[in-house]
């Protein structure tokens, strides 16, 4: 023991002494800076201090410190070192505090003239250059700095000493809680890497503000000997997003470099800040065999730092200059270090090994080093890999290791070098040693030679963050009722509530917004001028904390519950979604102490409408019931396969994690006291307009033919929302709660209308009739509007009135006209102030929402929002709130997105969404043609709406419209980032289209029809409408449900799960298209889904079973061998097309809450074309309000029980439509069990005798049903492209001239010159290159073409050649559509001779359009395929060019 200690002090005294001179002799005595280096070159003076190489630096003196302080030394050197650490972090604190005014303006504008300095003066700590004159924002140097700070507090340095530092501390967290979302110029302190000075997100500086507010978190600065003012905090919402962006850009740095070698210091030492192993290895992996050589590793691909052949004169590069640089860039051992160190805190000794025994061929003996003749080290192989550390003969000198900056290449050796790269002797440039890389080589000896542990390095446990498995987290809700009232009519059906007034007195429950004030006065200074963190929201995980002070609890509702400025959160269903998908965030999240625990507050205006507006004749909508269906289903203990527990708020005191907010005892007690005071006010508003709920129904527009009502249906089809009933046997009991919740309702004050209320009377659907008149005396406005073809690049807004004028605004042609009872006309143009009197007269009358918003449309266009009307005694903007929010309450949506447009409103969220794009690298466009514009970045709320306002003129909702797109677009990346796979642009205007499209196509109807059906879909409907266009590559693969309607016989909809299904829901197979045992094509079963079958086999084979609630509590359908589920009570319906062999529909109308779910069911049924097959199955129970005409229409399709049919039986019916007496049905009684499987087969129609038209000609050719073309549509819509494109695109543009698109082209030069294959900013320019199609369809199919084209170069017979000439993409789509078109002509003259449409010409130029159409709806490979075609025109066009 002796001997080893005796051991330990002579290494320590050699550390010490090589540490005195390489690192301690340099630290100025006056401010404790280190400079970087003592070296002036060419390529910079070093002699300052940055804060990045100053902390690095260090910390081999502080791994020294605790060596000694391990020993127990009485030589003073503990001492010693220690207050060198502390001396140079407290010169650095200094450096910064006298910035503290950067900081304060920082946290609001993350601009980069307001970042803190990279670098100071050595002697004083003063700046050196000005705030444009460098590359100062650099977020990971200011992390790294609070890494080092958390870690030797807590190691027991003193560092902090007064309450000003302490806040200046907590100020530098909030500074750098916004790096997810902060392009900075990173380590290398350039930004881009053509050091265009241009800065970007880097995942060095992310994965440093992870590492940095992941320790700092809890800290006491004080010590031991601190209070609760000293301890800093750290908002765990923060911490999840930038830790989420952090894995999304892994092993990517930036978007101008694919990887770097900086990632080192993020996976490892000293960061530790990613907890996923395979993303660890694969990162390292990926970096080490693109940047590794024998000298150490290049920075980044290309870079072109102190090469011999960089022209030092300029900072920047040429276009096409850092082709140059390529083989030959500058290699540093730096790197070497750092996987030294990782090794060792990981404790893989391979690695270990590995690199001690690399760093030995780069680490110089001072003995023998040569400035004037600098070269590497020839090491002796026998000698051990640490050889200069040991004890030499020559004990007269001190033998230091020098780890110079970077090795390069020598200007003799270049073009060896190029040729055959890593075969060329390097030499170390000036800079030798670099004091940062020699910190970290020496602390890695350290640890080595058992001289320092690293548990004594890393005293918080930061290396133990890799986990890979997943806590299985329970998450606590507690819901409260609003009031008494509230509360009794929900506990007598089961739920259980408290009321806010009668938790204890212990604990407060307040909104979210109240925890950002809270937060506000966090870090506080006056004499520092800063005012703690910014009011932002705080996130889910934030309100999933309870907050103690002096032993009072505050709980906070979620900030998704408290959106009160927009209309999205008046629909119940899309709250329910919402409250899933924060749930779910929340479960995957959590990584603290406790359990999350959200608390709900329930209120009379979240289940009746807003409060004020509650009268007698508004009753419960159904979309309502699935709100309080999904809590009370919250009492099964599961919620999407997350374990959930609803409890009071004080069961969770001993399992919540509970934050402190003692820091506002001392400072902020008076603030405290007006923020609860705030916090608890409630708004009011009067009504001053009319309303008649019959007029405006009315008024809806609707597919022709079809009920027009924005009514939703009892439960959307195809939530998993499962029934209250599981628990409960009490009959009818759900209509009586939802009744007394209407009571209650009743019971509301009256308000106010500034115009009477009128009669309800009977009128025709508005789209039925070009003018639709009202009530007496009242004139109707009809307006309706049309979103533009993909080829257009403006918005048109049309009328339904049979002598339309032109609308005086932007890209709009509208003609507004009024009809009396007597017939008279008035014509208002947009702008025109000539009926502004008449406008206002008719304004008073109406009763009519939609006639109302659009006379204040006309009266805004003619004066501005605050133009006050004496008549109605109200501004036009107090007029429109009203209609606003009458018609959000009555969910005319498309009359609550025109008013919110006219008013401006915004998402507060919105902006948050824009980041979670941006930060997973998709770029969002707004508005389209030449007005759109791009988004690459993040931006403020206020740019956004002055975005959207400049640029989505054409239609006034269409603002609103793409506030919600963003918002649904944020949550589906949040939940299910895979959607988005190969999808770098989302351009809102063309999935505006594609929403469209997908009404047109599945509905028939036209785009005008289409566009306002889209705009009367709730804002859950048509986040399931965006979910399904953006499931593409699913939509041709099995798991997808199909088609549904909205309401019998009205808009079709897509049934799509818009989250991955959990593995409860899985485990039951309670969802969706499951696989049967028997097998089949996965690419067969989607939304419109084709039967699975043989092509020549003309059979399909139905089964299908039914079970009531006590008899197992399920419904599910066969076809031919795939197994669909119902997902929810009542009955559902199956219906089968035979001539197109297509599952045309699945709809479920829950018949046991309502009659009027059964009567759309009936309508359903008679909606159904003759000789379609029909499968009906009840599940849980279907009669409670089964209507004689319900029963009548089973009873017509052939059923013979349905009127012996009780409560909770179970049913189950497979039939022809005109064909009843060859049904086959099966009936049970409740207690019975299951029906058997029912099975029928059917024999689909031969169409060979039927003449040959447009619609029906895509039986005689291969054809997928629609499915590749639809999802060609939707991923063109989208800018989809496959795994490994952009890299094969690059290799495709490196052997030809360019790509061609029209007139449009991509050089070769300078892209690929300058562009690496895996460079994020070369997919852009593929990107925006491929936006030349207007047509989606079109630009899948170019994507194909370079993918083909790809392939072709890499056969053996063409690898490595060039293609004499350019690509032209439209060229060989053209040839490969003409050649399809000849094919199948020739295939079928026969058939087609006989068709008038194309006897005369089967050319393929006179039937361009529907032969391209057909061709897109070809599969990508197999033996008819676009594949087989294209690859064909290859051969003709490119191959003989190939040279």
């Amino acid at each position: 023991m002796t001997f080893q200690r005796d051991h330990a002090f002579k290494r320590l005294d050699y550390y010490y002494n090589v540490i005195n001179i390489a690192i301690l002799s340099k630290q100025n005595a006056a401010s404790g800076l280190i400079p970087a280096s003592v070296a002036i070159t060419s390529h910079g003076d070093y002699t300052d201090a940055w804060v990045r190489d100053n902390v690095y630096s260090i910390y081999a003196v502080y791994g020294l410190a605790l060596a000694y302080r391990r020993l127990d030394e009485d030589t003073g050197r503990t001492f010693e070192l220690e207050h060198a650490v502390v001396k140079l972090m407290r010169g650095l604190l200094f450096a910064m505090m006298r910035q503290a005014h950067k900081v304060e303006k920082f946290k609001n504008t993350q601009h980069v003239m307001d970042a803190l300095h990279a670098k100071y003066k050595t002697e004083t700590g003063a700046t050196v250059v000005g705030d444009a004159d460098w590359g100062h924002l650099q977020i990971d140097a200011t992390s790294l700095f609070l890494v080092a700070l958390a870690d030797m507090t807590t190691s027991g340095l003193q560092i902090i000493y007064t309450q000003d530092e302490v806040d200046f501390i907590q100020n530098l967290v909030f500074y750098i809680e916004r790096a997810y979302r902060t392009p900075d110029f990173g380590i290398w302190e350039r930004g881009d890497k053509t050091n265009n000075g241009q800065p970007e997100l880097n995942s060095s500086s992310i994965g440093m503000a992870v590492a940095a507010l992941r320790a700092i978190n809890g800290v006491n600065l004080f010590g031991a000997r601190g209070g609760p003012l000293s301890v800093i905090y750290v908002l765990p919402d923060e911490l999840t997003r930038n830790a989420t962006t952090l894995k999304s850009f892994l092993p990517r740095e930036s978007n101008s470099k694919e990887i770097d070698g900086s990632v080192l210091s993020v996976i490892g030492f000293p960061a530790f800040a990613v907890d996923d192993p395979d993303l660890i290895e694969r990162t390292r992996a990926e970096a080490k065999a693109k940047l590794e050589g024998r000298y150490g590793w290049k920075r980044f691909l290309r870079d072109g730092h102190q090469t011999v052949v960089e022209d030092t004169s300029r900072l920047h590069y040429n276009h096409s200059e850092l082709k140059i640089f390529e083989n030959i860039e500058s290699e540093w051992p730096l790197f070497f270090t750092y996987l030294l160190l990782e090794g060792l805190f990981v404790g893989d000794e391979e690695q270990v090994k590995e690199y001690h025994h690399k760093l030995r061929n780069v680490v110089i003996d001072s003995c023998l080093w040569d400035p004037a003749h600098p070269a590497a080290p020839q090491p002796d192989p026998a000698a051990p890999d640490n050889a200069i550390l040991q004890p030499h003969d020559d004990d007269e000198k001190l033998h230091l290791p020098l780890v110079p900056e970077l090795y390069y290449v020598p200007s003799h050796a270049i073009e060896a070098e190029r040729a055959n790269p890593n075969s060329q002797d390097r030499i170390p440039n000036d800079n030798t040693p670099l004091v940062w890389a020699l910190s970290l080589y020496l602390l890695g000896n350290l640890i080595s030679e058992g001289l320092l542990s690293p548990s004594e390095m890393d005293p918080l446990g930061r290396r133990f963050t890799v986990n890979g498995r997943k806590k299985d987290t329970l998450v606590q809700i507690v819901l409260l009722a609003e009031d008494e009232e509230l509360q009794e009519a929900l506990a007598t059906y089961g739920l259980e509530t408290q009321t806010v007034d009668e938790i204890s007195d212990r604990f407060t429950v307040l909104p979210p917004r109240a925890l950002a004030d809270v937060y506000y006065s966090l870090g506080r200074n006056t004499k520092l001028g800063l005012t703690g963190r910014p009011k932002r929201p705080v996130g889910v995980l934030g309100t999933s904390r309870l907050y103690r002070m002096e032993g009072h609890v505050f709980a906070f509702t979620p900030h998704f519950m408290d959106n009160e400025t927009f209309y999205l959160n008046a629909d119940p269903d899309l709250l329910v979604s919402s409250f899933e998908s924060e749930l779910a965030f929340a479960h995957d999240n959590w990584v603290f102490a406790g359990r999350p625990t959200m608390t709900v507050v329930l209120t009379k205006e979240m289940i009746l409408g807003h409060s004020q507006l509650a009268t007698k004749d508004i009753a419960v909508d159904a979309s309502c019931k699935n709100l309080l269906n999904f809590f009370m289903n919250l009492r099964s203990g599961m919620c999407n396969g997350i374990r959930v527990r609803l409890c009071r708020l004080v069961e969770t005191l001993n399992t919540s994690n509970i934050a402190a907010l003692d820091f506002l005892v001392e400072k902020a007690r008076d603030e405290w006291q007006h923020i609860l005071k705030m916090h608890k006010k409630k708004q009011s508003a009067a009504r001053r307009l009319g309303l008649n709920e019959s007029q405006t129904q009315a008024s809806t527009p609707g597919i022709p033919g079809t009920p027009g009502t924005p009514k939703r249906r009892s439960s959307f089809h195809g939530r998993a929302l499962g029934t209250p009933l599981d628990k409960l046997d009490d009959e009818g009991y759900f209509q009586e709660v939802v009744q007394a919740l209407e009571n209650m309702g009743h019971n509301a004050k009256k308000t106010h209308f500034r115009l009477k209320e009128h009669a309800e009377t009977s009128t025709p659907n508005r789209s039925a009739s070009p003018v639709s008149s009202s009530a007496e005396g009242t004139p109707t406005i009809t307006m309706t509007a049309n979103i533009t073809s993909p080829s257009s690049t403006t918005t048109t807004t049309t009328t339904t009135s049979s002598s339309p004028t032109s609308l005086v605004q932007p890209h709009i042609d509208t003609t507004v006209a009024i009809h009396d009872q007597q017939d008279h006309v008035l014509s208002l143009t947009l702008g025109d102030r000539s009926q502004f009197m008449s406008a206002i007269d008719s304004l008073q009358q109406s009763v009519n929402l939609y006639d109302q918003v659009d006379l204040l449309h006309y009266l805004v266009s003619c004066e501005h929002l605050d133009y006050y009307l004496s008549d109605l005694d109200a501004t036009l903007r107090q007029l429109l709130e009203e209609v606003y929010l009458k018609a959000v309450h009555r969910q005319y949506w498309s009359i609550a997105r025109q008013a919110s447009g006219l008013l401006g409103k915004g998402v507060p969220s919105l902006t948050i969404n824009i980041i979670d794009l941006v930060l997973r690298q998709k770029q969002i466009s707004v508005g389209s043609g030449p007005l759109e514009y791009l988004i690459s970045s993040a931006v403020g709320p206020d740019t956004v709406a002055k975005m959207i306002r400049k640029h989505c003129a054409d239609d006034v909702r269409e603002g609103p419209v793409v506030q919600e797109i963003i918002i649904y677009l944020g949550g589906f990346i949040r939940s299910t980032p895979s959607m988005f796979d190969g999808i770098l642009r989302l351009r809102t205007h063309y999935i505006i289209i594609a929403l469209r499209e997908e009404i047109r196509r599945i509905n028939h109807c036209d785009e005008e029809e289409a566009i306002e059906h889209l705009m009367q879909l709730s804002p859950f409907e048509l986040q399931s409408l965006l979910g399904t266009v953006l499931s593409g590559p699913s939509l041709i693969q099995k798991n997808v449900d199909v088609l549904v309607r909205d309401h019998a016989a009205g808009l079709l909809t897509v049934n799509m799960a818009m989250v991955a299904q959990r593995s409860a829901a899985a485990a039951n197979g309670i969802d969706g298209v499951e696989k049967a045992t028997n097998g089949a094509n996965d690419d067969l079963n989607c939304p419109q889904t084709a039967i699975p079958m043989n092509r020549d086999d003309n059979k399909i084979l139905i089964r299908g079973q039914s079970a009531g609630f006590h008899a197992g509590n399920f419904a599910k359908v066969d076809i031919n061998g795939y197994v669909m589920f119902a997902k929810s009570r009542g009955v559902h319906v199956w219906a089968v097309d035979r001539h197109d062999k297509l599952i045309m529909e699945h709809a479920s109308f829950d018949t046991h809450i309502s009659t009027r779910e059964s009567n759309d069911f009936a309508k359903f049924v008679q909606s159904l074309k003759p000789d379609m097959i029909v499968i009906i199955a009840a599940r849980d129970d279907f009669t409670e309000h089964l209507t004689p005409d319900a029963i009548d229409a089973l009873a017509s399709l052939g059923s013979q029980t349905i009127r012996d049919v009780q409560y909770r039986d179970s049913f189950v019916l497979i039939a022809e439509k005109g064909d009843p007496s060859n049904a086959a049905e099966m009936h049970k009684h409740a207690m019975d069990g299951p029906t058997e499987m029912v099975q029928r087969e059917f024999t689909f129609f031969e169409s060979n005798d039927e003449q040959v038209t447009e619609q029906n000609i895509h039986r005689l050719f291969p054809t997928s049903h629609g499915r590749w073309f639809r999802r060609r549509m939707n991923d063109g819509a989208l800018n989809r492209a496959p795994k490994n494109f952009f890299t094969r695109t690059w290799k495709v543009l490196d052997q030809c001239h360019g790509l061609l698109i029209g007139d449009h082209y991509l050089p070769r030069d300078p892209t690929v010159l300058d562009k690496t294959p895996g460079e994020f900013s070369f997919a852009l320019a593929v990107e925006s290159f491929l936006g030349f199609f207007a047509d989606p369809a079109q630009r899948q199919i170019a994507v194909e073409i370079l993918v083909l084209t790809y392939e072709m170069l890499m056969q053996p017979t063409h690898k490595g050649k060039m293609i004499q000439g350019n690509v032209d993409v439209p060229v060989i789509m053209q040839d490969a559509q003409r050649a399809f078109w000849n094919t199948w002509v020739d295939k079928n003259k026969a058939a087609l001779a006989k068709s008038p449409q194309f006897a005369e010409k089967m050319d393929y130029d006179a039937h361009r359009e529907l032969a391209n159409q057909l061709f897109y709806d070809l599969p990508f490979d197999g033996s008819e395929s676009t594949q087989t075609y294209l690859t064909a025109s290859l051969e003709r066009l490119l191959v003989p060019k190939i040279a």
